[in-house]
């Protein structure tokens, strides 16, 4: 179970904003840039906070969540780097994130992973009755995701779900379809599984038009909280390795993904670590001081 938020745990900016909504919130989150890539600097239960302030603005915002593969990506796609900066939310799903900006001498509090955040915000909105549509995945894994989430959450309101075509870009008959249950099931949560950026694409693309106050893309959340794909050990995530885990229970799928997604990454974090030193050196010389 998801530990309740209490207010004393947020830091300043955040305990003055708690009466404000939408734009002043979202302004007062702090962020760095690692690699190009902006994330915010909160924790799991910070980003709860937000998100369920947001809910109540009933201005469609996006949510977005990147790892290495994310980052590697971005590199050689000035389009897809934009898309993600900005984004209202980013908040970093994996551990080599976290870690990359440590070694850059910056600061993210803790890994806030996709079906972490999809689990908490079901938690949340059994208790205040948001509602939640579910749109990605095949029907069967659909139906057994919301079998489990309202056994795990009985006062949960699901109010839809929808598995859209599999191909590499929805149609504008199949966008409008989709539109048209948000307008008719009105949910306060779209929770898409489309996988990476085919949903954070279409998100940004079709935001204005779903009219719902949270759009966030969580990936292969929909596969591990409904049971069909086995998620890593706590012990495993912790050490930043979960997605070995996933590579060893999907290697021809992802391969390219975490093998070159993280070669990518590692080199161009050497590249900017390598930097970030003769940066420091330079600014600390004697020449560099006597100028």
């Amino acid at each position: 179970m998801t530990p309740q938020l209490k207010e004393q745990e947020l830091p300043l900016p955040f305990q003055t904003a708690t009466n404000t909504f939408g734009r002043d919130l979202i302004a007062q989150i702090p962020f760095v840039s690692v690699l190009g890539i902006r994330f915010h600097q909160i924790s799991l239960q910070q980003a709860l906070h937000v998100l369920d302030k947001l809910v109540m603005t009933r201005i469609p915002r996006q949510v977005t969540f990147g790892n290495a593969y994310t980052v590697a990506l971005c590199q050689s796609n000035s389009q897809l780097r934009n898309l993600i900066n900005q984004s209202h939310i980013s908040l970093a799903d994996g551990m080599s994130i976290v870690w990359g900006a440590r070694m850059l001498k910056l600061k993210i509090p803790e890994r806030v992973a996709g079906p972490d955040m999809m689990k908490a915000l079901c938690e949340l909105s059994s208790k205040k009755n948001y509602r939640i549509f579910l749109l990605g995945s095949t029907p069967d894994n659909l139906y057994r995701l919301r079998e489990v989430l309202t056994k795990t959450f009985p006062k949960i309101s699901i109010v839809g779900t929808y598995s859209p075509p599999m191909c590499s870009m929805l149609s504008p008959e199949e966008n409008q379809k989709i539109i048209g249950y948000m307008r008719a099931t009105r949910p306060d949560i779209l929770f898409v599984g489309l996988s990476f950026p085919k949903q954070e694409k279409w998100i940004a693309e079709n935001l204005s038009e779903l009219n719902v106050p949270l759009c966030l893309g969580v990936g292969a959340a929909f596969d591990f909280l409904s049971g069909r794909v086995p998620r890593a050990p706590e012990w495993l995530r912790k050490r930043g390795l979960e997605w070995l885990h996933r590579l060893i229970c999907e290697p021809v799928r992802l391969w390219k993904r975490y093998l070159l997604g993280n070669a990518i990454f590692l080199t161009v974090l050497f590249n900017a670590r390598v930097w970030h030193k003769i940066k420091t050196w330079y600014r600390h010389s004697p020449t560099h001081e006597h100028n």
